[in-house]
């Protein structure tokens, strides 16, 4: 009877163990294929910022996370192109920075994916009500001012005043010494169009256009093509402030004017693609970009010195105080619009004819 009971005992210590080999094979197998998943994720990016920063954001946001992560930079009107040719069948999960407007046209013709990350109670109190209205498909991590850029030593050599005013450009000595970025495929381009619009009404504006046609040199296809400013292959050129900062910062006669009318600005955007194949890290990404480690990294790693939208983040010394900043007042609902784009944008084709 003792013999049979040990043997019982034995039998039943035996499979005990056994069991707990299993259970621990088991837990130990499921933390490394939780792990593998993890280390085997990836994500694709569609990044409308400058390089260096879609580089090293996305290099970061890899390492920190252990997602396999590439990017593919153009500006935000070619993005939004690529994304409503793609969306049968996406090739990117997020779409990363550009003008907020295009992100909203791609919410409204039901190109993104909804998402609404937790972080977005860390953005400027500024923008509670846009986020509120529009943050299911967007979130704001950056903010722009528009800005007149000059080069100091070609207005010098021709011996032309510094303009302090967009309406100082309209002025015959600028005659094709002015570059902006085309409204058709620069969301910059579009912010000079729709500042303008919001500050003095439609027909002013697009008399404005008219008149400055005139004096421009060309209409470039990006808003980050400032190098034909520092070249002096133009002398004034409309775009953001931080493009200007950069481009002193590499020892160009560059400098940004803040206009006397009124200091227009836009929103950068961060969005999921409808459809994406790795929604799970696109929304991580999201939450990763609304952070005050991500916003800083711009203008702390990329000499990029746009201003950070949360709360947390501190901007670059050398970009502008956003607390001391007059901004007018933008109907970004408005000008997100599809259909307020489309007509806005013919009118300004319109009146300017540009054909390049």
């Amino acid at each position: 009877m003792k013999n049979h009971f040990k043997s019982n005992l034995f039998t039943l210590t035996k499979k005990h163990k056994t069991s707990l080999k299993i259970t621990a094979l088991c837990g130990i197998l499921g933390t490394l294929f939780s792990l593998n998943a993890f280390a085997d994720g990836k994500l694709t990016v569609y990044c409308s910022v400058q390089n260096t920063t879609c580089e090293k954001v996305t290099q970061t946001f890899s390492k920190k996370y252990n997602v396999e992560t590439q990017f593919v930079r153009n500006s935000t009107g070619t993005i939004l192109g690529k994304i409503k040719a793609e969306h049968n069948n996406p090739q990117a999960d997020v779409w990363y920075g550009g003008t907020l407007e295009p992100h909203l046209q791609a919410a409204d013709q039901g190109l993104l994916a909804s998402y609404r990350s937790p972080l977005q109670k860390e953005i400027m109190p500024r923008f509670n009500q846009l986020m509120q209205q529009r943050g299911d498909f967007i979130s704001i991590i950056y903010l722009m001012e528009l800005s007149i850029g000059i080069n100091t030593e070609k207005l010098a050599k021709l011996g032309i005043t510094e303009p302090q005013c967009f309406n100082d450009l309209l002025d015959p000595v600028f005659k094709d010494q002015v570059q902006y970025a085309d409204p058709r495929v620069s969301g910059t381009g579009y912010s000079f169009l729709t500042t303008l619009v919001q500050l003095w009404g439609e027909e002013k504006a697009f008399d404005y256009f008219k008149k400055l046609h005139g004096n421009v040199s060309q209409y470039a296809k990006s808003g980050l093509a400032t190098a034909n400013l520092s070249t002096g292959e133009v002398a004034v050129d409309v775009s953001f402030m931080h493009s200007y900062v950069r481009e002193k910062d590499k020892g160009a006669p560059v400098k940004g004017i803040l206009p006397c009318e009124g200091i227009g600005y836009t929103l950068g955007a961060a969005s999921i693609i409808k459809g994406a194949r790795n929604l799970d890290n696109a929304k991580l990404f999201i939450d990763y970009v609304l952070s005050k480690e991500a916003q800083e990294i711009p203008w702390r790693e990329a000499d990029s010195y746009q201003l950070p939208t949360n709360i947390y983040a501190q901007p670059s010394p050398k970009a502008s105080d956003p607390t001391k900043l007059k901004l007018i007042d933008i109907d970004f609902i408005r000008f997100g619009s599809n259909e307020e784009s489309k007509r806005l944008l013919e009118k300004w084709f319109e009146a300017t004819k540009a054909d390049n």
